[in-house]
């Protein structure tokens, strides 16, 4: 290792070979653990649903604070101050600190991922210059690291690395340094880590590159998943738009859904056991549920894109979420006991929610059709709670308790059955079957509907 103090900053220079995949480049190198325990940080995604919940209080309405949730200006601002590595598994780090210290064969040979911030992208550096060169460009910068490119396309540069707490940000590993920060002092101090460094990127796509890499090859829980998508991202795509609305369905008071939802996938330990309890669904299942309603693609099947033109238009947005809200506040009213006894009940689970929100796109679209709210997008926000529990009614003549036909196996088939009754229940589809309604929905309500869309 190359130690260069320039300034009283002192920098630690790693060599690097470039690894250049579709036009991008990251860098590997082999760094002594000694030295990266000095200056690395991992910052575990958290998710206070109190401190959430007290923000939210401080706004109005729930309308006014669905704003501030989708502003992404906002948003943009507070980028590089959140976190996004899982959760610390300290059974996990435990194991690895005694495979280190016990076996003899304590092999890592695949890379530990981190991001740093460059010298290079805050200051105007000429191309060629070396670390000695920047000395009058340092200026308050000595906490990031600076890249020495090679002078040849693909030969080694050199990342000078500033011996400072926090200069880089672990991706992926968090465990395995862990695991390695604990072990024992002669195994720390003669080993070394290959390195993978993503450097010249922000965080949004670093995040991005996080999603992927655990989504397709860890078992890291979707919900974690969709939180870092949405609170990284710098534009209102689907995920982050759908994240957001998750955000207020569980923060407003007013919300049938309020702090009902995992959202890191993982019950909030930190809240009360009655609050605990009550937090029977995941942000990744919402998610999951409602992104065919803001889909532009999504025009086969029997569930079409009911939320498109208000996710569209940008004033608009906001109605989607009244919208949800409503419509569970009308199932929360019809079905009170079942609603509060999740102990007793699956009507705020996977199953109950599940089933309820594709009766929604029933609902929905039916409304648009017949009493014409929907062809002006606007009349929307007229829908009252009042208005959707009139339509619902039929389904407090359901049973869902944990003892009945749909509390013994939750599963995608009985998810179905219990749509199928909803839909059998309620007035608002005349006591149809389900198979009769669906035969009669497509052709009078679906089909109109899909044609205003295209148009």
């Amino acid at each position: 290792m190359d130690e260069v103090n320039i300034n009283g900053n002192k920098f630690v220079g790693i060599e690097v070979t470039p690894v250049r995949q579709k036009g991008r480049v990251f860098y590997c190198g082999r760094v002594p653990a000694k030295f990266f325990l000095k200056v690395y940080t991992a910052e575990p995604a958290e998710y206070d649903v109190e401190k959430a919940a007290s923000l939210a209080e401080a706004y109005r309405d729930d309308k006014e604070y669905a704003q501030f949730r989708l502003d992404i200006e906002r948003q943009a601002t507070e980028i590089d101050y959140k976190a996004f590595e899982r959760k610390l598994d300290k059974a996990r780090v435990r194991a690895i600190t005694e495979f280190l210290n016990d076996d003899e064969y304590a092999l890592f040979p695949n890379s530990v991922i981190v991001m740093c911030d460059l010298i290079n992208d805050n200051v105007d550096v000429p191309l060629g210059s070396k670390i000695t060169d920047i000395a009058d460009l340092l200026g308050g910068k000595g906490n990031l690291a600076f890249l020495q490119e090679a002078e040849e396309i693909d030969g080694q540069a050199v990342l000078y690395i500033p011996e400072s707490r926090n200069a880089l940000l672990i991706i992926d590993g968090q465990h395995r340094i862990k695991g390695l920060e604990r072990a024992r002092e002669e195994v720390r101090d003669h080993y070394d880590i290959l390195v993978s460094f993503i450097v010249g990127f922000d965080r949004a796509i670093v995040a991005k590159l996080f999603y992927t890499i655990n989504y397709t090859q860890k078992p890291v829980n979707k919900s974690l998943l969709y939180h870092l998508m949405g609170e990284f991202s710098h534009s209102l795509d689907k995920v982050t738009f759908l994240h957001e609305v998750v955000r207020v369905l569980n923060e407003v008071s007013d919300s049938p859904l309020y702090k009902r939802i995992k959202m890191l996938g993982t019950v909030d330990y930190s809240a009360s056991s009655e609050i605990r309890e009550k937090m029977t669904i995941s942000q990744a299942f919402l998610i999951d549920y409602l992104i065919r309603s803001i889909d532009a693609e999504a025009k086969a099947g029997l569930y079409a894109p009911i939320f498109l033109p208000y996710y569209k238009k940008e004033g608009e947005q906001v109605q989607i979420i009244r919208f949800l809200m409503n419509y569970f506040g009308a199932v929360k009213e019809l079905n009170r006991d079942a609603w509060d006894n999740p102990r007793q009940s699956i009507i705020c689970k996977t199953i109950g929610i599940g089933a309820f929100i594709r009766v929604m796109y029933l609902v929905f679209v039916k409304m648009f059709i017949e009493e014409g709210f929907g062809r002006d997008i606007s009349k929307i926000a007229k829908v009252q709670v009042s208005d959707i529990k009139d339509k619902m009614n039929g389904s407090q003549n359901i049973d869902f308790s944990t003892d009945g036909p749909y509390g013994k196996a939750a599963s995608g088939g009985t998810l179905s059955k219990l749509q199928g009754e909803i839909v059998k229940k309620i007035d608002y589809f005349g006591g149809l079957s389900y198979e009769d309604f669906i035969s009669n929905y497509k052709t009078a309500y679906l089909k109109p509907f899909r044609e205003w869309l295209n148009r």
